[in-house]
């Protein structure tokens, strides 16, 4: 390779065979080169082309979650506070949003003051929204997770095992957040309610 002259594909100077000083693997010996000066200004160059693509993937998903809400004839005005807030969260941290369902429910749960974190990490999972203060974890189910059901139970169940008692793991339809996004917080204290009730009939029947 020493003595295998090419151009940089950058600025035209010729270099020679030595690539030592790349911070990645060459994608082939036959591929594009670049000198020593172009490389890394290349490389930042793509890292600001990768930022700007996210945030503007995630832009263009907040506007689908917003009409996604005026379908429903929802009263934006009432959620304008919420909107915003998941606004500033989506543009400060745009890794934080997977899709519109989950910047609908973020809008939702802010709207309703109920606090929450996104893709919170439990063991080696990462889950949708942490929710602490009523011990739920609300995850947003797209229509991959239809060929999962196996891998989401058992994760369901180390989830819980890690949290302990008193957790739920609360699984919403995207579906249902394209028709009745407001209904999430009932949905939530269902289950909440569904728990408490099974747990006080099940300290009734077990002997003292």
């Amino acid at each position: 390779m020493g003595g295998d002259l090419k151009k940089c594909w950058k600025c035209g100077k010729v270099i020679n065979g030595d690539y030592s000083w790349y911070g990645t693997k060459l994608v082939s010996y036959n591929g594009r080169r670049y000198c020593e000066k172009c490389y890394p200004l290349v490389i930042s160059e793509e890292e600001e082309e990768n930022a700007l693509y996210i945030k503007l993937k995630k832009r263009k998903m907040l506007r689908t979650a917003l009409l996604t809400m005026e379908r429903q004839n929802i009263r934006m005005y009432d959620y304008q506070e919420a909107i915003e807030v998941v606004t500033d969260k989506l543009e400060s941290n745009p890794d934080k949003f997977d899709s519109s369902y989950e910047i609908i429910a973020a809008i939702i749960l802010v709207k309703n003051k109920i606090y929450s974190k996104l893709q919170y990490k439990i063991l080696n999972y990462q889950v949708d929204f942490y929710i602490p203060d009523i011990g739920v974890i609300l995850e947003i189910d797209g229509e991959r997770h239809k060929y999962k059901k196996i891998y989401d139970n058992n994760r369901d169940i180390d989830i819980r095992r890690a949290l302990g008692k008193g957790w739920d793991v609360i699984h919403i339809k995207a579906e249902y957040l394209d028709k009745a996004a407001e209904k999430l917080p009932e949905a939530i204290h269902k289950v909440i309610e569904y728990r408490e009730n099974y747990s006080n009939k099940w300290r009734q029947k077990s002997p003292s």
